[in-house]
C-alpha cells in the first residue's frame, strides 16, 4: 500500500497562511525531474512523469516510413500538387525492409495505444492505491527495455505486434502518476502554472525526438532510433530512484517549510488516502465527471491525429522530405513547451484576481485547444496546394491543441485528488480510443493511393469531435472539488451514498476558489 506516511496530517479544507518564500529546492527538483523524465521515458505523458508516451507515437510514423517498402501500383504520394518544386537531391527517399501495407504500417503505430487503452484503468486503479514511486519506476524500466527489443523482433510482424501492444500498457501509468502526484506535490494556488511547466517535458520531449529521429534514420538506420531512444529511460530510472520521494511527507530534500507549506494547502491529497474506499457510486453519477470522461474522448482527437498522422500528411501531400519534415514539425512542440506554462500562469492569475473561478479556467483552456484548431483544419482541408499557409495553420493547431494539459487532462484533479490516478484511469481509457482509431482509418482511406479528398475526411472527423468536445465540457464541466472526494469509510458504499455531515461545510468553504 502507499508507504507516504507523516506525523502531522492536515485538516482538510485548511490553507497554510505563510507565504511561499523564493523558489526552494523542491521547485528546482520538481522541475528537473518532470523535464528529464519527459524527455528520457519512452513514449506517450520526479515528480511526474508523462511524456515520451506522447513521443513515441511520432518516431514511430517517422520510422514508419523509412521501414516499408514501396507497393508497386499504388501511388506513395499525392500528384496533386505539382507546383511544388522539390529537388531531386534534397528527397530523402528511403525504400525500408518491411514489406507492409499501409493498414499494417498503421496497425503498427496504433497497436501501441491498445496497449495504452488497456493498461491505463489498472494503472490508474495502482498509481492511487499503491505506492506511487514503485509504480512509476517499474514502468519507465519496462517501457525501455520493450523498445529496445523493437528491432530485434521486427521481422516477427505478430511478435512486433506484442512487443509494441506491452509497451503501450505499461505506459499508461503516465498520465494516471501524474494526476495522483499533482495532488500531493502542488498547491492549488499553483496548479495550472505547474501542470503547464510539467506538461512541458511533453512538447521538450517530442522536439528531441523528432530532431533526433530523422537525423538517426537518414545516417545510422532505424535500428538505431530505438536503440538509443531506450536507452535514456534507463538512466532516468537511476536518478529518478535516488533523488525522489513519492510525497512531500517522505522527502528528504526539501525544507520544514516548504513541506509545511504544501501538506497544509487547500485540496492537498493526504497521505492516508490510498486506504479510504472508492466511491464509485457517487463517481459514476456525477455529472462533471460523466462530462470529463465525454471530453476526454472526444477533445483528445486533434492532438493525437497531429501528434500521429501529421508527419505523414507533409511527407505525403505536402511533400517534405524526411528531413525537412522533422525540422518543421518540431517548431510548433517547441513553442509548446513555453506556451503550457505561459497559459497556466494566466489562468492562475486571472483566478487569484478574481477575473475567472477554476471551472471557468479549465473551460477557457477546453476553448484553445478545441475551437480555434477546429477552425485551422477546416481551412487546411480545402486550401489544397497552398504549401506554405498549411504549414502555418498545421503549426498553429499543434500550439493551441497544447492547451488539453491545462484543460480536461488535470481536471481529474480538479474534481478528487484524492482519487485522480483512479479518475484518469476511467477518463482517459476512452480518451485514448482516437489515437487507436485513426492510424489505421487514415491507412484505410489512403489504402489506394494518397489524396486531399481521403485526408479531408479524416480532418472533418477530428474537426467534429471537437467541437463536440467543447460544447459539452462548456455545459456541464466543473472544477469545484467534487464532496465525494471525502468520503466517509464507514459509511460510502453502494447502496449508502449520502449523509456526510462536513460535505455542505467544504463545498461553502472552497466555493470561492472554484
Amino acid at each position: 500500500m502507499q508507504v507516504c506516511a507523516g506525523p502531522n496530517k492536515p485538516r482538510r479544507g485548511t490553507r497554510m497562511m505563510a507565504t511561499r518564500a523564493s523558489p526552494s529546492f523542491v521547485d528546482v527538483v520538481v522541475v528537473v525531474v518532470v523535464v528529464v523524465m519527459r524527455l528520457s521515458q519512452q513514449p506517450l505523458p520526479g515528480t511526474f512523469t508523462l511524456n515520451i508516451t506522447r513521443v513515441k507515437p511520432f518516431r514511430q510514423v517517422v520510422n514508419g516510413i523509412g521501414m516499408v517498402k514501396k507497393r508497386p501500383g499504388v501511388p506513395d504520394w499525392s500528384d496533386e500538387c505539382p507546383e511544388f518544386d522539390v529537388p531531386e537531391d534534397s528527397i530523402t527517399d528511403i525504400d525500408g525492409p518491411f514489406d507492409w501495407t499501409a493498414s499494417e504500417q498503421g496497425l503498427v503505430i496504433s497497436i501501441y495505444f491498445a496497449g495504452y487503452l488497456v493498461g491505463m484503468f489498472p494503472s490508474g486503479y495502482l498509481a492511487d492505491r499503491f505506492d506511487t514511486k514503485f509504480v512509476l519506476l517499474t514502468c519507465v524500466l519496462l517501457n525501455g527495455i520493450l523498445t529496445i527489443l523493437v528491432p530485434i523482433t521486427a521481422k516477427q510482424l505478430y511478435v512486433l505486434y506484442t512487443i509494441r501492444f506491452l509497451t503501450g500498457f505499461v505506459s499508461a501509468a503516465n498520465l494516471p502518476i501524474v494526476n495522483v502526484l499533482l495532488g500531493t506535490w502542488v498547491v492549488y494556488e499553483e496548479k495550472s502554472t505547474w501542470v503547464g511547466i510539467i506538461y512541458a517535458g511533453t512538447s521538450l520531449g517530442t522536439v528531441i525526438s523528432i530532431l533526433t529521429s530523422g537525423l538517426i534514420l537518414h545516417y545510422v538506420g532505424w535500428e538505431a532510433i530505438f536503440y538509443i531512444h531506450g536507452t535514456t529511460p534507463l538512466i532516468w530510472c537511476i536518478v529518478f530512484y535516488i533523488f525522489f520521494a513519492g510525497c512531500p511527507e517522505n522527502q528528504k530534500y526539501i525544507t520544514e517549510h516548504e513541506r509545511a507549506f504544501i501538506v497544509n494547502s487547500y485540496g492537498h491529497r493526504a497521505p492516508g488516502s490510498a486506504q479510504m474506499k472508492v466511491p464509485w457510486k457517487s463517481i459514476f453519477t456525477s455529472v462533471p465527471f460523466l462530462a470529463l470522461i465525454a471530453t476526454n474522448t472526444l477533445g483528445n482527437f486533434c492532438w493525437y491525429f497531429l501528434l500521429t498522422q501529421l508527419p505523414l500528411y507533409m511527407n505525403k501531400i505536402l511533400r517534405y522530405d524526411i528531413t525537412s519534415n522533422a525540422a518543421i514539425v518540431c517548431t510548433p512542440y517547441l513553442v509548446n513547451a513555453f506556451t503550457n506554462p505561459l497559459i497556466g500562469r494566466i489562468l492562475d492569475w486571472g483566478r487569484k484576481k478574481g477575473f475567472w473561478s477554476q471551472t471557468v479556467a479549465r473551460k477557457i483552456a477546453v476553448f484553445i485547444s478545441t475551437i480555434p484548431a477546429s477552425i485551422f483544419l477546416v481551412i487546411i482541408a480545402y486550401i489544397g496546394c497552398a504549401r506554405v499557409t498549411s504549414t502555418v495553420l498545421l503549426t498553429l493547431s499543434i500550439i493551441v491543441c497544447g492547451a488539453i494539459f491545462v484543460g480536461h487532462l488535470c481536471n481529474q484533479n480538479d474534481l478528487a485528488p484524492n482519487y485522480a490516478g483512479i479518475l484518469m484511469g476511467i477518463t482517459n481509457t476512452p480518451g485514448t480510443i482516437s489515437a487507436f482509431i485513426l492510424p489505421p482509418i487514415v491507412g484505410a482511406l489512403v489504402s489506394e493511393g494518397h489524396t486531399i479528398a481521403r485526408w479531408r475526411i479524416a480532418f472533418w472527423i477530428t474537426i467534429v469531435a471537437q467541437v463536440l468536445a467543447f460544447v459539452i465540457f462548456a455545459i456541464f464541466g466543473s472544477a469545484k472539488i467534487q464532496p465525494w472526494n471525502y468520503p466517509e469509510p464507514e459509511v460510502e458504499n453502494w447502496d449508502v451514498d449520502d449523509g456526510q455531515p462536513q460535505q455542505g461545510q467544504r463545498e461553502r468553504q472552497q466555493e470561492t476558489k472554484t
